[in-house]
């Protein structure tokens, strides 16, 4: 009598959530409708048609600013879809090229790309973005009145010959691009060989070379004019996103590799082959149907972080949105572009990998077999003795590797020295700005000055005792983190209260301690405090949606997996965008709420999503039977899932869920682009005054050093919660 009732409500559960939420998104809308009118902002598309009215500096179409704003965006996606491609494709050879420098006989080449992986991998794309950026914007010379060569690269970007094609030879290029498309299908079914297709399309060259010509690069009055020209901003955005994904890829391609069952190897060296035929013939071709899925991630990844061109002002499809919100107003319609665009580009991109995947059959991934193993010789620090030995076969066992050992270590050498001569024999430690242009290395007197800006921004000067304390509590809770016996629930309540503390400390309004304002909260105890409560905060609503995605009734699975995929299509940026410009849409006038608050929910949501499937994942490697058997004891759907199902999925879920952690903290920087004054950002302010403009190497080596710090310190926790959990178990 008592179990019906309880049916009943249990049953009745997922329809008052329904109920509750059609309630809530009719109040939304109808304050929306209120706060529209009120402002006089107009909604629909129609602006499309309108004159746009502002330039776009590089185009791949004609675009003028009497054009349309529909023109606008199409410019701007162009140039999105420019710059994800130039980036799939060079941070895949890049990543490729990376892996087979970690996989190398070499000890000095692989140490190498290990080091290069993980200092790309713990440092925010858009910390390394602004690095480039300044590099190639103040490290390179203007352009000059001289005699211009072909190729001349200057802070205003890189200049190369353009083709240039009369009228005649238009005709010739579409031949020329059809039988391109002809060649390659051929050499695809093997109608030709590969020798042959390239010289039948270099012959197709011949007509555009009659009818074409090349326009040089060469001098003008105001810089370089003629050719083609690459920008500083387009060479940032390209080099950054190539060098970013790059390091992620060689680990995917390396486990791909390494996969592959050693029996394929012995067999090719059975036959004959070399190692290089084996390795481009045998091991590669089965790696990559490996390395698709994981790839494919990535390369999503790349088309969303396309969009963090707007930060350095490149006219990407997001810059242009934003200019566009900016003059019409229409932000609802301009964030939506904005999703659905992105929407779309990743699952075109998922659709073709996809099927790919499919034709080659990527189930090999699971086939039986030992994997090929790689053995490295560590270096033996503590016998002197055996070092003579270990040099003979790890450094110069043969006469390739003799010469390639010394090539790396001349340049080794050569860098190592220039570093340590830029830091130490050539810099500055007394005076100020005027002692530290007289030299040539660099200018600590520069981080005396701006240190306390870097690490606290605009928070009063008086109270950053503070902000100090705030960041100790939380970096306080990190250091915890890493003792075994704080695994456990009373880990969580140690973060919740830091954060507690954290943020009461920050506000201060009691116990004597003055209040300040959320607009001057800035620096290094913002990006923990964003980090720190997007990671808590997330968790819980990653595990309703984990369990709502595999949950049996549609009301609770759809709408479930339609937020899961909409925010993980959904670049950050785009999230930001909404909470910053589109929240206060949605709330009455008269509740007004800071800028942080709102950023924060978004992190927390964005976050969320992402959090969920790693959850997910862990809830479907537990098998069936713990569900039959709980169900068998008499425990109800909710008991079994809380004491024995979340349990075992957290465990298997533990380091991937810390990984989304590492991702949260570079996640942060993008925070500056909707005016919040995080870490990054208040490093930009310190080099804003012309005194300290030309030492932004400095600022940036302060910031990239404490990023590395924090997210390598999570990386290590990540193994070392995994090594205990394969212990454990």
């Amino acid at each position: 009598m008592i179990a019906a009732p309880r049916r009943l409500a249990i049953a009745a559960l997922p329809w008052l959530f329904l109920a509750g939420g059609l309630v809530a998104a009719y109040g939304l809308f109808a304050t929306l409708a209120d706060n529209l009118a009120d402002r006089n902002i107009r909604t629909g598309f129609g602006f499309l048609f309108d004159r746009a009215g502002f330039a776009i500096g590089e185009t791949l179409i004609s675009y003028a600013p009497g054009d349309s704003y529909a023109a606008a965006l199409t410019v701007g996606l162009l140039n999105t879809l420019l710059i994800a491609a130039l980036g799939i494709i060079f941070s895949t050879l890049l990543g490729l090229a990376v892996c087979m420098a970690r996989l190398s006989s070499s000890w000095l080449l692989a140490s190498l790309s290990g080091l290069y992986i993980e200092l790309v991998r713990n440092i925010p794309l858009l910390l390394q973005m602004f690095v480039w950026y300044a590099v190639l914007l103040f490290g390179l010379p203007g352009p000059g009145p001289g005699a211009v060569g072909a190729f001349d690269l200057d802070n205003r970007g890189l200049h190369v010959p353009a083709l240039t094609l009369a009228d005649p030879a238009m005709p010739a290029l579409l031949i020329a691009i059809i039988a391109w498309a002809i060649l390659f299908a051929a050499v695809r079914r093997r109608w030709v060989r590969v020798r042959t297709a390239l010289a039948l399309a270099g012959i197709a060259v011949v007509p555009l070379m009659l009818w074409g010509g090349f326009d040089l690069p060469r001098a003008g009055r105001f810089g370089t004019i003629g050719g083609l020209s690459l920008s500083t901003e387009f060479l940032t955005l390209v080099a950054s996103l190539s060098i970013y994904a790059s390091a992620y890829l060689a680990e995917i391609f390396r486990g791909a590799i390494l996969a592959v069952p050693a029996g394929q190897s012995e067999a090719a060296k059975a036959l004959g082959l070399s190692p290089a035929q084996t390795m481009g013939r045998i091991v590669i071709p089965q790696a990559l149907r490996i390395a698709i899925p994981p790839m494919t991630s990535w390369h999503l990844n790349t088309i969303k972080n396309s969009s963090l061109g707007v930060a350095i002002g490149y006219p990407e499809f997001v810059s242009v949105v934003d200019t566009v919100i900016s003059q019409t107003g229409q932000a609802i319609e301009g964030v939506g572009l904005i999703v659905a665009t992105f929407l779309l580009l990743s699952l075109s991109l998922s659709f073709v990998t996809g099927r790919y995947a499919r034709r080659l059959g990527w189930s090999v991934a699971g086939q039986p077999g030992r994997s090929i193993q790689v053995t490295r010789e560590s270096f033996p620090l503590r016998s002197i003795a055996a070092w003579p030995t270990w040099v003979r076969r790890n450094l110069v066992s043969g006469r390739r590797q003799s010469i390639l050992t010394f090539a790396i270590l001349t340049l080794t050498a050569a860098l190592v020295g220039k570093g340590f001569s830029w830091l130490l024999f050539e810099a500055t430690f007394a005076g100020g700005a005027a002692e530290c242009r007289l030299a040539s290395g660099a200018c600590w007197p520069f981080l005396r000055e701006n240190a306390r800006l870097i690490l606290f921004g605009t928070y009063p000067e008086a109270e950053q005792w503070r902000s100090a304390a705030a960041a100790t509590a939380l970096l306080s809770c990190l250091a915890i983190s890493f003792v075994p016996r704080f695994w456990r629930s009373r880990l969580g309540l140690a973060w919740l209260g830091a954060i507690a503390v954290a943020v009461l400390l920050m506000h201060g309004g009691f116990a004597g301690l003055s209040y300040v304002p959320m607009e001057k909260w800035s620096g290094l105890p913002v990006t923990l405090l964003l980090a720190s409560l997007a990671v808590v905060g997330a968790f819980p609503l990653a595990i309703l949606l984990a369990f709502g995605r595999r949950s049996t009734r549609r009301g609770v699975r759809w709408p479930s997996v339609a937020f899961i995929e909409l925010v993980r299509g959904t670049p950050l940026i785009g999230v930001l965008f909404l909470a910053a410009v589109l929240f206060p849409l949605f709330v009455p006038s008269y509740l007004s709420i800071d800028s942080l608050p709102r950023v924060q929910i978004a992190l927390i949501l964005f976050t969320a999503a992402y959090m969920a499937e790693v959850i997910r994942g862990g809830l479907m490697a537990v098998p069936v039977g713990q569900a039959e058997a709980a169900q068998a004891l008499g425990l109800t759907k909710w008991q079994a899932r809380r004491h024995i199902l979340l349990p075992q999925a957290l465990k298997v879920s533990v380091p991937g869920l810390v990984n989304t952690s590492i991702s949260e903290v570079k996640n942060t920087t993008l925070v500056l682009i909707v005016g919040v004054f995080d870490l990054l950002q208040t490093t930009r302010l310190s080099y804003v005054e012309a005194q300290w403009r030309p030492y932004f190497a400095e600022a940036y080596l302060f910031t990239g050093t404490i990023f590395f710090l924090l997210c390598f310190s999570l990386s290590r926790l990540s193994m070392k919660i995994e090594r205990k959990l394969n212990y454990a178990g």
